[in-house]
């Protein structure tokens, strides 16, 4: 028992072959649970299945980076000289997106410096976390609808269309706003609480305008 404890908490800087596919393994295995959090809990925009694949890549590839270098002043140095020429240039749509490939790159590190049972500990810890704060989100999105309101009309101004809407919802805010000599066009985030309010808010500018014309999607960012 004493060295099963010992392998999960052994400090040494020189790796032999099998601490180094062990802790591969163990990251795999890690990045593979991370990748399942952030499909089911995360709350971007992006295609998360897609995304999530390159989580096992990142994992592994800093794991067995930092398994080479940590004893290797010549190593690190050849690191920095590699990292100075390939320049990363991927576009992260959303800070939540690079909350997840830190804990990526965190896990790599933490096997790498072969800290297993402080890696595997927190990583849990963390797991959970997210795992928490995506249920709680889903429940409280579930209690109202938000939708993309995609207005066009010849006669209500923003202010106008703006003041009828805001009875009947949560909350607005304006993502797009155009208008010219013939019509106006506004495009709102709104937040209903359930689809009698916005068929009442509907039916109110409707009243205002009988020309208006009205489309709304539900919001993906809440998917």
């Amino acid at each position: 028992m004493e060295n099963f404890i010992d392998f999960f908490v052994n400090t040494q800087t020189t790796l032999n072959t099998v601490d180094v596919l062990f802790n591969i393994s163990l990251s795999a295995i890690l990045a593979f649970f991370v990748k399942f959090v952030f499909v089911q809990y995360a709350h971007t925009i992006s295609n998360r299945k897609l995304f999530g694949n390159i989580f096992l890549l990142i994992t592994v590839c800093t794991t067995l980076i930092i398994s080479l270098i940590q004893s290797s002043i010549a190593l690190s140095l050849g690191l920095v000289g590699a990292l100075s020429i390939v320049r990363f240039r991927t576009a992260i749509k959303e800070p939540e997106e690079l909350v997840y490939l830190f804990l990526c790159i965190a896990i790599g590190l933490g096997f790498g410096a072969n800290q297993r049972l402080l890696t595997l500990a927190v990583s849990v810890f963390i797991l959970v976390i997210l795992v928490i704060r995506g249920i709680v989100y889903k429940k409280k999105i579930s209690i109202s609808e938000t939708y993309n309101f995609d207005l066009v009309s010849s006669t209500l101004s923003l202010d106008e269309a703006t003041t009828h809407i805001k009875p009947f919802c949560e909350s607005f805010y304006l993502k797009r706003f155009s208008s010219d000599e013939n019509s106006t066009n506004i495009c709102l985030q709104v937040e209903f609480e359930n689809l009698q309010k916005l068929e009442m808010a509907v039916s109110k500018l409707k009243e205002v305008d009988e020309h208006v014309r009205i489309s709304f999607i539900p919001d993906a960012t809440v998917s």
